[in-house]
């Protein structure tokens, strides 16, 4: 070989050596990178998934400390009253049962087995804060369960209240998180052992044992593992990479705030390397195709991370049911919209369906999941492309929309749109409630408007007149005043802060007193909290049923003391009113019928007041009802009547004793009018079902004079007397005098 070909030979084997070398070096980097890339990818998705996690066991948390504040506040005493309280906060039903554990280990549950638990009652009985167990064996139907427990008292006995769910619920949540199934989620111990794991064949008891079983035994392969134990038990979160041959495993792991817990994952890398090596060889074969080969590789790899990266955005914010934005997604963009200053008119909207869990209930969860997308197809069309909308949670919407002029129409619009949906070939009517709150200051963050529209949103929840509220200070100020009411209610129910008070009912016969209507007041602290501010929030929260069976038992022992003290005195009838809440209980009476016994009062000695618009409940069968209070012997009194929509037919089928005339009638009374006022024409009404009239709210004497003249029976208003005193009351029995307690 001459030199000139030596000289070339050397050039091909630098040019090689140099092209070779630096395709691996680029290699590496490319690799480094990659690796550093799903790293913090998955690292991201890792913090999603606990986030998820502690948010789900939260909840739980939760609902557990909710019953048991109920039965401590309530002082329940009975496993039944407790089984109730779970029926009513249980969420999604995510439990499979609740269990009380008695002092002797003995252990009830709501679906009617009995466990005996001794050998296990004093790691329940230790403590009085809420604990998490580890993974056990169900004594019951053999399926792995971890129970939520706490330490409470039953009457006089101490008990602890235990929330059983399965295992499998944890492991539903992040079931396809990874990779499409070429990556492993678990939940563990702090020394390996697995609570809960996406891979339901596999058999491994100890993620450490896994890990070491399919990994090289070689040096970097231990240090990496041991890395994993000192970190998983010191309480730090971190991110290992592992081999098995030229396969790659990314492994993240993070704390749980819940008992000595991580979540783990493990995904699977890419074919990258072993690709690579067989370009490194072609290219030591085929020098003159190695620059193509390494364009191609590095497209390949870009366009391999591209797919990765937006398989873990799709997992960490995209909903997977709607296909819209999620909780993170809308926090996240959000935010960004937030600090844009040139938008105007923004607003913050927050959206849910009402009775949706009933709706799931009746129709099964795959017609609630296309109900869900249909709402978000729906909201799509609806609202501009000037919008954002995700679905947070549940049946939670949240929506940012600009550039709107008139906020009340477009939430009309929603409402009405939404109103009517159909599904496959069924057509559903649906409610909805938003909470809208109007950004105008940019410097608030994206959570601050949330919370904002919530609150408005709340405002909204269970309100039959509006399906919209738009956020102000006077909202929050009400729910301030209903959480500070409701936070005193059964204390002021206990220390006897509700005082009854009687407004007489006056014959237009004689003008005595014939009958007296039952009211509440309630002093606080020396000062009176009108009815009005009190009434409509135990009607919602369904206090009143407390509320109702104390003025009825009140009224017992007055009309009793009554009775004894002044024999010769001639006791009206007292009427009291009654909330609809009661009706979801048909036998309710029952109780009523007790207390009066217990004072040997006559049930025809009291009169129960329903108001028109508790007739109107679909959900009740309210002439059943009626008929029952009729069968132990109460009166009934039909109150506010004409402010509803009761048919005339309705009222020839209600066993009733008495309609009460509203004081919007009264009012109305056009006494220079030749032509008949309305209140004639109920009255005629009235006597041709033969039921007696009462006209409240009687103020003048003109009134006075007109509804004598037309026939009404008795009359009830501020130009008698004024709702009193009971002493006062009694006063006005005995002398025929009338007086007065209360300013109004």
């Amino acid at each position: 070989m001459n030199k000139k070909y030596k000289i070339y030979f050397i050039l091909i084997i630098i040019l090689i050596l140099f092209t070779t070398t630096s395709l691996i070096t680029y290699i590496n980097k490319v690799q480094n990178l990659t690796n550093k890339s799903t790293l913090n990818s998955l690292k991201e998705l890792t913090k999603q998934d606990v986030a998820k996690i502690q948010n789900n066991i939260n909840e739980h948390i939760r609902i557990l400390e909710t019953i048991v504040n109920e039965i401590e506040n309530n002082q329940l005493e009975r496993s039944e009253q407790v089984f109730e309280i779970y029926n009513r906060n249980s969420g999604n039903n995510q439990f499979s049962r609740i269990a009380i554990m008695y002092e002797t280990g003995e252990t009830s549950t709501n679906d009617g087995q009995v466990v005996d638990l001794s050998k296990e009652k004093e790691k329940f009985f230790d403590e009085n804060n809420i604990k998490i167990s580890q993974t056990m064996q169900s004594k019951i139907d053999n399926k792995k369960i971890n129970i939520y427990s706490k330490k409470t008292k039953l009457g006089e006995e101490d008990v602890v209240i235990l929330l059983v769910i399965e295992t499998n619920k944890y492991e539903e949540i992040f079931i396809e998180s990874i990779y499409s199934g070429n990556g492993n989620e678990y939940i563990i111990t702090k020394d390996g052992q697995i609570i809960a794991k996406t891979n339901q064949n596999a058999t491994d008891t100890n993620i450490f044992e896994n890990i070491e079983r399919f990994i090289d035994n070689n040096k970097k392969n231990k240090n990496e593992l041991n890395d994993i134990k000192q970190n998983i038990q010191n309480n730090k979160n971190s991110e290992n990479i592992v081999y098995n041959g030229i396969k790659k495993y990314f492994i993240t792991y993070q704390k749980l705030n819940i008992n000595d817990w991580y979540l783990v994952i493990i995904a699977k890398g890419s074919a990258v390397a072993e690709e690579l090596n067989q370009v490194i060889i072609i290219m030591l074969i085929m020098s003159i195709l190695i620059i193509l080969v390494i364009t191609i590789v590095s497209i390949y790899i870009v366009m391999s991370e591209k797919r990765k990266e937006k398989s873990l955005y799709n997992l960490a914010y995209t909903d997977q049911i709607t296909k819209l934005g999620n909780y993170n997604y809308f926090i996240k963009e959000g935010q960004r919209n937030l600090e844009k200053e040139s938008i105007k008119e923004r607003y913050l909207i927050v959206l849910d369906i009402d009775k949706f869990k009933t709706f799931n209930k009746k129709y099964g969860h795959k017609m609630g999941d296309k109900l869900l997308k249909k709402i978000g197809e729906e909201l799509t069309k609806i609202l501009s492309e000037n919008s954002i909308i995700c679905r947070i949670s549940n049946d939670i919407y949240g929506i940012i929309i600009w550039n709107i002029k008139n906020i009340d129409k477009k939430a009309e619009n929603i409402c009405k749109k939404l109103s009517k949906i159909k599904i496959e070939d069924m057509s559903c009517t649906i409610f909805v409630y938003l909470g809208i709150y109007e950004i105008i200051n940019n410097k608030y963050n994206i959570l601050e408007c949330f919370d904002k529209a919530i609150v408005a949103h709340n405002k909204a929840k269970g309100n039959s007149e509006r399906q919209y509220y738009i956020y102000n200070e006077k909202i929050e100020l009400q729910l301030e005043k209903e959480n500070e009411i409701e936070n005193i209610m059964q204390e002021a129910l206990e220390n006897k802060e509700f005082v009854i008070y009687y407004q007489p009912k006056i014959s237009t016969k004689n003008d005595k007193i014939t009958e007296a209507e039952a009211l509440v007041r309630w002093f606080r602290n020396g000062k009176l909290i009108p009815p009005n501010e009190f009434i409509p929030i135990f009607e919602k929260n369904r206090f009143i049923i407390k509320l109702d069976k104390y003025i009825f038992e009140e009224v017992c022992k007055d009309l009793n003391e009554w009775k004894q003290k002044n024999v010769n005195l001639k006791v009206p009838m007292i009427s009291i009113n009654i909330s609809k809440e009661h009706f979801y209980e048909e036998e309710f009476i029952k109780e009523f019928v007790d207390i009066a016994k217990k004072y040997n009062i006559d049930p025809k000695e009291i009169e129960l007041e329903i108001t028109e618009s508790a007739t109107l409940n679909n959900q009740i069968d309210v002439i059943k009802v009626m008929n029952n209070i009729k069968k132990y012997g109460f009166r009934i009194s039909l109150d506010d009547f004409g402010t509803g929509t009761s048919t005339l037919g309705m009222l020839q089928t209600m066993p009733i004793d008495t309609l009460k005339i509203d004081k919007i009638f009264v009012d109305k009374i056009d006494f220079n009018n030749t032509d008949k006022n309305i209140i004639e024409y109920i009255i005629y009404i009235a006597k041709k079902l033969n039921l007696k009239t009462v006209a409240e709210g009687v103020e003048n004497i003109n009134q006075v004079n007109y509804l004598k003249s037309i026939g009404c029976d008795m009359i009830q208003g501020y130009y008698y007397s004024k709702p009193v005193s009971k002493g006062t009351f009694l006063q006005s029995l005995k002398f025929g005098i009338m007086g007065t307690d209360l300013p109004n």
